[in-house]
């Protein structure tokens, strides 16, 4: 993909976060692989004059990964709030996320789970805000949901959870509120069945994009409550067993 594409590609992301109205697609801007998708992610988070603090993916079984970059900028720690614009709604995702003690750097062969968990710090409940750029994300390309950061809006994370090797991460129940309407009651829930195989995938698969897991960042895992829309001005809140819970103030 050429830079004038990749260039292109942003600026039309960039108007509909700039407030302009969604897109139907990217049209000739289009990424036609993986590699050109996170190529136009890494011009998004240059404009927008950000550092990486992590990443979203999923790898569930038969269907297709995906990843994306969350800029250290949309990370917050809750309780906190977020602002929505009146009239609008903005999608709730909640998840299980890690944070790194170290770095996962290139190497010759890829790391084992058991590698990739001893570079895990802490394990904590967090709230993955969902804003496409797209009207309808069922009629756009996979490479051009990534290039949207898969819909990445923002991220809420909870406090640290560093006994959390003696937990079940895939089987934890998990509630969801807003305001005082409880929308998600149940156990597990990831799409990848256990959390911990995104986070295996995108260890190994950052390498083959130029990227790395770096310490300090975080991944968050898929949702395990699906996803749902919501208005502003309310609070929603998401808890898992054994990790406590974490709030979002929709402003």
């Amino acid at each position: 993909m050429t830079d004038k594409k990749i260039s292109a590609a942003a600026d039309i992301l960039m108007a509909v976060r700039n407030g302009g109205p969604q897109v139907a697609n990217l049209g000739d801007a289009a990424p036609a692989t993986e590699a050109d998708a996170w190529a136009v992610q890494r011009e998004m988070l240059r404009r927008l004059g950000g550092t990486i603090g992590g990443y979203k993916c999923a790898a569930p079984p038969g269907k297709a990964t995906s990843g994306a970059i969350m800029a250290t900028s949309g990370i917050r720690r809750g309780p906190t709030s977020w602002a929505v614009p009146a009239g609008q709604q903005i999608g709730i995702e909640g998840e299980i996320a890690v944070r790194l003690k170290h770095g996962l750097p290139p190497r010759g062969t890829p790391y084992t789970l058991d590698e990739v968990l001893a570079a895990v710090d802490a394990v904590f409940p967090a709230i993955e805000l969902v804003k496409s750029r797209f009207l309808d994300t069922s009629k756009i390309s996979g490479n051009e949901a990534i290039a949207d950061n898969v819909a990445h809006a923002g991220f809420i994370y909870g406090a640290d959870v560093v006994n959390w090797r003696g937990l079940d991460l895939k089987s934890l129940k998990v509630r969801q509120v807003c305001g005082k309407t409880v929308q998600v009651e149940k156990i597990g829930g990831n799409p990848s069945g256990d959390p911990l195989v995104p986070l295996l995938w995108i260890a190994n698969h950052l390498h083959d994009l130029g990227l790395s897991l770096q310490a300090g960042q975080i991944v968050t895992t898929g949702s395990c409550t699906g996803l749902t829309y919501v208005d502003s001005n309310q609070r929603v809140t998401v808890g898992f067993d054994g990790l406590g819970e974490v709030s979002v103030d929709l402003a």
